[in-house]
């Protein structure tokens, strides 16, 4: 295999038979872009669970196979440089590929008998945060002239806005509210605009006895995945909720449209905390967006869909209609508070990207510092850790947090001295601070000052008596000194603590509004 050929393995044993392969493309052409090779080349391994992933999302073999060939395969046409593409029968097969290729890989790291999986949204939101120009996905030209002719046909020279509905019998609460699209699509202006809609492909071979009467349909959009693109970007306006679909809209740079319900805490895919570890800021835009590509954090009532429509329509109106490109990147945000964010939300190596990026541009950031310590010492890398940190208190040395972290890291080392200066300066710095005591009380429990231990650890919970994290750490320190009584108190403590708490969160639930703010700020 050529050197100038990047081959990205889609592995269905650890990856799904999804549109996050879309996802995965995008981020297989940055990669080969950012490496400069003139090739790209999909792999598709089968996984184990009839060549699928064991674990995969609730379809039949029958299913999955269809979505290899109507998802997965249309997908690496909608990329403007030409994708070659293999699925192979079994996994001998990729692993033929793979030794007989003497050229860049992707995912890295990735082997036939380790697989490793890359289709996060969180790779694309870094690379954006950091200024990088992404690729993007979009029709072929006959696909287009086809969908042109479509709506020639049937639009009477009005504005098409397409209305596409999930209505899904697999995750049901992530659902389209049906009824409020189909009322907004009767109330839209007949004068000016045309509703498309665009049933879910599980839907769109069922009779519907009236629901969708006098409304155009466009269910060959429902099957065909470069129809369904053409037609996206032949519409004046697209309405969505999330869906495999939608990841179209949100991968295109020309694209126009409105995405709904973008938090639903009632499934999983969709909850707050999914969303945030994708790097999207809660009740925020992705960072790539154009100014005719919204995100709307609120349900898709009828009110809602109207008010947000009206504003877009007027938008479009007064700036346009002309593409808005990617070009010129503004950060809508912070790039220290999306990385924050990633880290704190499970994506270390996105946020790692971001933090290097920050520091090539300012060298002398000590929070980025800070924070690519505290990863580095999650990953067991202590030595670059302890580097790192250091560096990040020679630029700053007023933040007890970074001694904090400098104590932990020394005391990971075996450092305990170095450990007990770093503690000692970050309570010299933050009195207040309690888990510093604990992290002092533990520390002197290592070098054997056991009374000294019992009193650092009782000034932290004197700081935080209702702390349960803190009453289990008395608890096994105690239960270290060999005060088994008063351990057992500590730990009946954190039981009681615990127990309180989970009622308090049930009861704020019942008044927390439907998408509270989330602010991430360095500790």
């Amino acid at each position: 295999m050529p050197k100038d050929t990047l081959i990205a393995f889609y592995d269905l044993e650890v990856s799904p038979i999804s549109f996050d392969f879309a996802v995965f493309l995008i981020l297989a052409e940055f990669r080969r872009r950012q490496i400069a090779v003139r090739h790209l080349q999909v792999v598709v391994v089968p996984g184990g669970g009839d060549g699928f992933r064991q674990d995969d999302a609730g379809y039949d073999t029958q299913n999955k196979r269809w979505r290899l060939q109507n998802i997965i395969i249309p997908l690496t046409s909608l990329l403007e440089a030409t994708v070659a593409l293999n699925i192979c029968s079994n996994r001998n097969a990729a692993r033929n590929i793979k030794e007989a290729h003497t050229g860049p890989i992707f995912p890295d790291g990735y082997t036939i008998d380790e697989p490793v999986s890359e289709f996060f949204l969180s790779s694309i939101i870094a690379a954006s945060t950091n200024g990088e120009q992404l690729p993007s996905f979009q029709a072929p030209t006959q696909a287009r002239a086809y969908m042109r002719h479509w709506l020639n046909k049937r639009t009477k020279g009005l504005r098409p806005v397409t209305i596409t509905l999930r209505d899904s019998s697999y995750d049901k609460a992530r659902n389209s509210k049906v009824k409020e699209w189909l009322e907004f699509a009767k109330r839209l202006d007949k004068k000016r605009f045309c509703p498309v809609i665009v049933r879910d492909t599980e839907k769109c071979f069922e009779t519907q006895s009236g629901r969708f009467e006098g409304l155009i349909q466009c269910d060959i959009a429902s099957v065909n995945l470069l129809l369904r693109m053409a037609l996206y970007e032949e519409s004046w306006l697209n309405l969505i909720v999330p869906n495999g679909p939608s990841e179209l809209c949100r991968l295109s740079n020309s694209i126009r449209y409105l995405y709904f319900k973008v938090v639903d805490d009632s499934t999983a895919t969709t909850s707050k905390l999914i969303v945030a570890s994708q790097g999207i800021e809660i009740g925020g835009q992705m960072p790539f967006a154009t100014p005719f590509q919204e995100l709307v954090w609120e349900q898709d009532n009828l009110e809602t869909i109207e008010r947000h429509f009206k504003e877009m329509a007027l938008r479009i109106e007064t700036e346009g209609e002309q593409i808005q490109q990617r070009d010129g990147f503004q950060p809508r945000r912070n790039p220290m508070e999306t990385a924050v964010q990633l880290q704190m939300t499970g994506r270390p190596e996105d946020a790692v990207n971001i933090y290097q990026e920050i520091l090539k541009k300012d060298p002398k950031n000590a929070d980025a510092w800070h924070f690519l310590a505290i990863i580095a010492q999650q990953a067991g890398r202590l030595e670059t850790a302890e580097i790192m940190v250091l560096k990040a208190i020679e630029l700053r040395n007023n933040s007890a947090n970074f001694f904090v972290t400098a104590s932990r890291i020394e005391r990971d080392l075996n450092k305990f001295e170095e450990a007990l200066q770093a503690i000692q300066s970050a309570i010299a710095l933050n009195t207040k601070d309690a888990d510093a005591h604990a992290d002092l009380a533990e520390l002197l429990l290592k070098i054997n000052e056991q009374q000294k231990s019992e009193v650092a650890m009782m000034r932290a919970l004197k700081l935080e008596p209702s702390s349960v994290e803190l009453c289990e750490r008395a608890a096994k320190l105690l239960q270290a000194n060999g005060n088994i009584n008063e351990s057992i108190n500590f730990y009946r403590r954190a039981i009681d603590l615990r127990e309180e708490m989970r009622r308090n969160a049930n009861e704020q639930s019942k008044h927390m509004p439907e998408i509270p703010q989330i602010t991430l700020e360095t500790p």
